[in-house]
């Protein structure tokens, strides 16, 4: 190929414009994660892929729906906020009928994924999963080491106590994590 290429260095357009056509063009980039020297390319079976790409100033959170959680989230909110960040919950959106894709393209859209890991909600698991497939920053927080499950524990976590100490510890916390990842 390096030889067809050396010929004649149009043969390289034509290559690629084979290659695009025969396996696609690679889709657009939607990772956070600075340039990697491999990429993938995947069509979810299960999502409808949104239009638009990553907003920049986006911060999805992933706790459970639970009303213990939403001094936990005022707390995620503030150090978004503090940080210049917009932050959405699935909870508070609702643009299609199955829960399931508002939050795929809450974490398709936005720049950091926050995951609480307290009480090792399944449903939180699944949303890091996706959010690391993804290429999103994702900042776990847990109010118990012991909830962060042994292929997540190589991951850093912000741990927190759900008083009002703890969370604004946690909103400290979050904040300087958040400037890192502007």
């Amino acid at each position: 190929m390096f030889k067809l290429v050396e010929l004649d260095h149009e043969n390289l357009n034509i290559i690629a414009d084979y290659i695009a056509s025969t396996y696609g063009d690679g889709g657009e980039s939607i990772s956070t994660a600075p340039g990697r020297s491999r990429s993938i390319v995947f069509t979810p079976s299960v999502f409808d892929v949104p239009d638009g790409g990553v907003d920049a100033d986006l911060i999805a959170v992933m706790t459970p729906f639970a009303p213990e959680f939403e001094a936990v989230f005022g707390a995620i909110r503030d150090a978004g906020t503090a940080a210049g960040f917009r932050i959405l919950r699935a909870k508070d959106i609702w643009q299609h009928s199955a829960v399931i894709q508002d939050v795929f393209s809450l974490i398709f859209k936005a720049h950091i994924v926050v995951c609480d890991f307290t009480g090792k909600n399944p449903n939180v698991f699944y949303e890091a999963g996706i959010a690391h497939t993804l290429g999103k920053h994702v900042v776990p927080i847990t109010q118990a080491a012991a909830d962060i499950p042994f292929d997540l524990q190589h991951h850093r976590y912000l741990p927190y106590l759900n008083n009002a100490e703890g969370r604004l510890e946690l909103e400290a916390g979050l904040t300087s994590r958040f400037r890192s990842l502007k």
